[in-house]
């Protein structure tokens, strides 16, 4: 007698699951076997007949990926709905006919789909699904939880014999700094990212940089949306929260618009860097990859370079400066505030359903970064003219004050050098590291609009105002307070970061807040001290960029949880400050 629909009998559910452990298991076992050899293969020159062992490999691990494939297909409830959800494993097709033909490397396909196997398989445990159901009734913790998780798959990326030219491996702590530093897309580096990174390490930085600066939640987002899938619910509400939107309609309109724009805008900027670095590096490969990684790099406001100083060598490139500086811009000023502008200077198809103006939020961050800019480039002037810009010619002298000032703010990128700025320009850095860039933008800092909310509040205090105002507009007593609350933190937290550093640095004072700073608004200059840290120093420097990526708020709430509202409330009585 057949089973009910939907059911099956207890045996043969229970030697499905066995079938299914002892795949996942030699499925370990076929990848540590995989991830093993790479080391061997890019560290041993290899004759013929270690080249046929290793062809033999990839056989071997190819061919237990077709029967895995198979076996679970066929174990399937629904096989066809199984076919459609694991698209991945049929190319195991193709990557097995490559091996026979004797194309290298046939084992990525593998390791492609094992990545996305253990993404997805452990959801049929119960302790899985009960973090996940955990984690989504706290946005918070879900954002923690998905950058430390993009950190520790890049610590042990990075940590691969692959990842580094030479016999000489990375160490897990320089592993875990470059990981933290790539995903919070900070730049401080360790290890020159030009000569002291394969390119398989340079592109893990590229792509921890990628996902950092766009958030881990909403480039997911995008993919699903890219294959034409739905978002659950679930994800539906936590983006509404990540995205601060009213309605799932626009949580997806603007995920949909950051994936186009840093589509549209890495594109442009790759382009135009390619005609500004071919003169010197030449029409080539390399050279288009050298625009490709620092157009996404200045986009999402990493300051990574494979410039071993950085764009100092392009001072006085005007195209380059320019074409650098409006990509840390657009980048920093934050998706929201760049789709109010398209729909303002748009035509009527792009402004279906959103009121064709200029929203609060954009006035403020427009008018902030350009105050911003403009003062800090004139006093970088007023205190450097005599020290680091002195010899240089007045063109030259405008777009090295620019340039400081734009990138300041959380991207990273210096054409002068840091390390002999004086104490002044340093304070004028820290301040407009600290401030940082636009709140959903991929920059760090406090944000411009916390900014202009505390300038506010103390101008409606000295005023006597009961209320804060921008630009004709009442801001709300909880935004205030949240602003407030923010910079509170921020401050003491690089307060404690600083003393850290100078209780196991024996740095200059200057050096050292400078590097706490950075690494808080996830800038990435440094004024020298960063190579030369201690272990514990470096451990310090992570936890910095860590928190500063995510905020202080952010981590308060994923370790506090949600607050209930008070139902009660005391009597005021007045008391004196100041």
């Amino acid at each position: 007698m057949s089973s009910p629909r939907g059911e099956q009998p207890e045996g043969n559910g229970e030697g499905r699951r066995t079938v299914l452990r002892t795949l996942r298991v030699c499925g370990f076992v076929a990848t540590a076997a995989v991830v093993a050899g790479l080391g061997v293969r890019t560290q041993t020159r290899w004759g013929a007949e270690q080249a046929a062992l290793f062809r033999h490999l990839d056989l071997a691990v190819l061919a237990f990926f077709l029967i895995d494939a198979v076996l679970r297909a066929a174990l399937a409830e629904r096989t066809l709905r199984h076919l459609r959800e694991h698209k991945l494993d049929l190319t195991v097709v193709l990557a097995l006919l490559q091996a026979v033909a004797g194309t290298r490397w046939a084992w990525a396909w593998f390791l492609a789909r094992q990545t996305v196997a253990y993404a997805v398989g452990p959801r049929e445990s119960g302790r899985y699904r009960r973090l996940v159901s955990q984690l989504r009734l706290h946005p918070a913790r879900l954002m923690v939880g998905s950058f430390a998780g993009a950190i520790l798959v890049g610590t042990v990326l990075l940590s691969l014999p692959m990842a580094t030219p030479g016999a000489e491996r990375l160490g897990v702590v320089d592993s875990l700094f470059t990981a933290t530093s790539a995903t919070c897309v900070t730049g401080l580096i360790v290890k020159d990212t030009g000569s002291d990174f394969t390119l398989f390490g340079q592109l893990v930085i590229l792509v921890l940089i990628q996902l950092g600066g766009l958030g881990i939640m909403t480039f997911s987002v995008s993919l699903v949306l890219a294959f034409g899938r739905q978002i659950s619910k679930s994800r539906e509400v936590v983006m509404q929260d990540v995205l601060d939107q009213d309605s799932v309609h626009e949580v997806v309109s603007l995920v949909r618009f950051i994936a186009l724009a840093t589509l549209v805008a890495e594109a442009v900027g790759a382009g135009a860097l390619y005609f500004c670095f071919a003169p010197r590096h030449g029409h080539s490969l390399p050279t288009l990859y050298l625009a490709i990684f620092h157009s996404i790099s200045a986009f999402c406001n990493a300051g990574f370079s494979l410039f071993r100083d950085s764009l100092m060598g392009y001072r006085g490139d005007v195209w380059v400066n320019v074409v650098m500086m409006t990509l840390i811009v657009v980048g920093g000023l934050g998706f929201p505030v760049l789709r109010n502008l398209l729909v303002v200077v748009s035509g009527p198809r792009l402004s279906v359903g959103a009121v064709r103006r200029l929203r609060i939020q954009t006035k403020v961050v427009l008018a902030t970064s350009l105050a911003l800019i403009v003062l800090g480039g004139a006093v970088f002037y007023v205190v450097e003219r005599n020290r680091r810009l002195a010899g240089l010619g007045t063109g030259e002298t405008v777009l090295a004050c620019t340039f400081q000032s734009v990138t300041t703010r959380t991207a990273g990128f210096n054409t002068v050098d840091i390390g002999q700025v004086g104490g002044a320009g340093l304070l004028l850095m820290m301040c407009l590291m600290f401030i940082g860039a636009s709140p959903g933008s991929t920059g760090g800092g406090v944000k411009t609009t916390t900014f202009a909310i505390l300038l506010q509040t103390m101008r409606a205090s000295l005023r006597r105002r009961p209320k804060v105002e921008l630009f004709q507009r009442t801001v709300p007593t909880v935004v205030v307070r949240r602003a407030v609350a923010l910079v509170v933190l921020s401050a003491l937290l690089c307060l404690v970061g600083a003393t850290a550093l100078m209780t196991v640095e024996s740095q200059p004072f200057e050096s050292v807040a400078f590097e706490a700073i950075s690494a808080f608004g996830t800038v990435g200059l440094s004024a020298g001290a960063t190579t030369h840290l201690t272990t514990a120093g470096r451990l310090i420097i992570t936890v910095l960029m860590f928190v500063g990526r995510l905020g202080p708020l952010t981590m308060a709430l994923s370790l506090v949880g949600e607050a209930r509202p008070a139902a009660y409330g005391y009597p005021e009585e007045h008391m004196m400050v100041g």
